[in-house]
């Protein structure tokens, strides 16, 4: 019959892929059975150091065989070392007395079986070879494969392949519905064996529910025809059951594509075999790595929404804070303003007084026809007035608030009407003023300006040199650069970034709202000027502003 011819073939190929899968890892124990370290591990059971050499070596050949566990029995049945000693179902410590590979090898043959494991609970196919050590010391070395992805390989195929034991129980299976079932009930001898090795524990092995029809069978609806070949290890025999009604031309095809496509899977796993560890390790990554990335992703998402609220904010709280900033600079100049008046009273009071006797004067001159010296007195009178003039234009500059201060001012009229009112604070503390540029001098800023960045570097110099002897202030300058220069006690360097920063003193409280240098340096930047801030190696305090258009070494 076709259908039969086909059939074996088809077993005939299963049956070459089992027998390969198995082959490939019997003799891995050959190989270990005189290994140095599993002999030490063996001979020397209660060391520590000689246990833990022979895990990591076993962890690590299992992991470049592809063998499920590798483990060393000792002759009560113990295990001493094993590959998985650090997973949650270590077989360290466990007894395996009752497997019959552990007696057959023990007994100096070679063991194997096929099981359900005692502590994973993973069936798998097991070897056992006998190892003895000096001093009379025996045990077994055992390896355990998973032969899962064979049973994998044979659902992808849609044939019903089945594999079974001497004792009826189906052992492996393409079909999940069918493995660990008995094609006939168990009898008291045969589950009293499986029980005492603990074969198939905790399985129930209860009967396949199949239906008789002379050579054929019927299971869930469905009629199969058998085909069986018989496997020499462990008393196996395979089994492809298959549809036994005429199969379509298509289905034909299919099923011969199909063992077309096995054969040819066969000729390539000896080659696939050995990618197929670097392989898995690549899905494992990839699949931690996106769980890891979607991980990320979402706490990415949550941070930028908390994000967004926080800027959201910050920004209404900078715009809050700018908008008191400018008052407080306004508060400032007004301040500044009321101690600038006191000192324009002090300063205008001594041209009065010169005005006002030089009006009596030119009375009496005029009384006695004496006109030359008239004239001459009244251009005294107008050089009086032009400087309560210079003096009380002051008040004009603290009050405005104008943002830019691009423009041209002479450095030397300038000066002149910032001393004007800051003499009398020269005098009094002692401070000797030097002035070091020419006459002509023309620096790019707006003439009141520039006054009130001279008046305040000024007025933080004299604040810095009061009670200080022999006192200096240098005014320097030159084409698009100004320096102001005291030989007072300076600025700590920790607080040179922060003395430009608005309402950072270092005065004692109420001597100042910390304004002045974040004014200057407002009114520099309003100018394309820069302010920096040096300390001269023979000590005080340098203010540089420069208005070059590029960077240049300061003067």
């Amino acid at each position: 019959m076709a259908q039969e011819q086909r059939a074996q073939q088809q077993l005939q190929v299963y049956r070459a892929a089992l027998e390969s899968e198995i082959a490939r890892f019997e003799n891995i124990p050959r190989a270990l059975q005189f290994h140095p370290v599993l002999l030490q591990a063996l001979e020397q059971p209660d060391n520590n150091h000689a246990s833990d050499k022979a895990n990591r070596l076993l962890q690590q050949l299992a992991d470049d065989t592809g063998v499920e566990a590798l483990y060393l029995i000792n002759a009560g049945g113990v295990t001493l070392a094993a590959s998985n000693w650090h997973t949650p179902y270590s077989f360290v410590g466990q007894s395996y007395r009752f497997r019959p590979y552990f007696n057959d090898a023990l007994n100096g043959n070679i063991g194997e079986f096929y099981a359900v494991g005692a502590t994973t609970r993973t069936p798998g196919y097991f070897f056992g070879l006998h190892m003895s050590g000096q001093g009379g010391a025996n045990g077994v070395l055992a390896a355990k494969i998973t032969l899962k992805k064979l049973e994998q390989n044979w659902q992808l195929s849609g044939e019903k392949v089945l594999v079974v034991d001497k004792e009826q129980v189906i052992a492996l299976a393409s079909d999940t519905q069918l493995k660990f079932k008995t094609l006939v009930p168990l009898t008291t001898e045969a589950r009293q064996r499986l029980e005492l090795a603990r074969q198939y524990t905790p399985m129930s092995l209860a009967p396949v529910t199949i239906t008789r029809h002379g050579q054929q069978m019927q299971w869930q609806g469905r009629l199969y025809g058998t085909s069986e070949l018989s496997l020499p290890r462990l008393q196996w025999r395979m089994q492809l059951w298959w549809p036994s009604r005429q199969l379509s031309l298509n289905a034909t095809l299919l099923t011969t594509l199909t063992g077309f496509g096995l054969i040819v899977l066969l000729l390539l796993l000896l080659y696939w075999r050995q990618r197929r560890r670097y392989h898995r390790m690549q899905v494992k990554a990839r699949c931690e790595l996106e769980q890891q990335v979607m991980s990320r992703t979402a706490a990415l998402a949550a941070t930028n929404y908390q994000l967004e609220q926080q800027v959201q904010e910050r920004t209404q709280a900078e715009a809050r804070l700018r908008s008191m900033q400018h008052e407080l600079i306004q508060i400032n100049r007004l301040a500044a303003l009321g101690q600038m008046a006191a000192g324009v009273v002090h300063e205008v009071n001594q041209p009065l007084t010169a005005l006002r006797n030089q009006s009596v004067n030119t009375l009496l001159l005029s009384e006695r026809g004496r006109y030359d010296e008239v004239k001459t007195s009244l251009q005294t009178m107008e050089r009086l007035i032009n400087r309560i003039a210079r003096l009380t234009s002051q008040l004009k500059l603290f009050a405005a608030t104008r943002r830019i201060t691009k423009g041209q001012s002479d450095l030397h009229e300038a000066l002149d009407n910032v001393m004007s009112w800051l003499s009398s604070r020269f005098t009094t503390q002692g401070i000797e003023l030097c002035r070091q540029y020419s006459d002509t001098v023309q620096l790019p800023i707006e003439l009141h300006a520039l006054e009130q960045i001279l008046a305040n570097l000024l007025a933080n110099s004299l604040d810095a040199l009061d009670h200080h002897s022999q006192g200096t202030i240098t005014v320097s300058a030159g084409p698009g650069w100004l320096q102001v220069r005291d030989n007072g006690p300076g600025i700590e360097p920790a607080l040179q970034d922060k003395v430009t920063e608005p309402f950072f003193s270092t005065k004692q409280a109420g001597q100042g709202l910390g304004l002045g240098l974040s004014i200057v340096r407002d009114l520099a930047e309003a100018s394309d000027g820069r302010l920096t801030i040096q300390h001269p190696p023979e000590g005080g305090i340098l203010f540089h502003i420069d208005w070059s258009p590029h960077d240049q070494t300061p003067h």
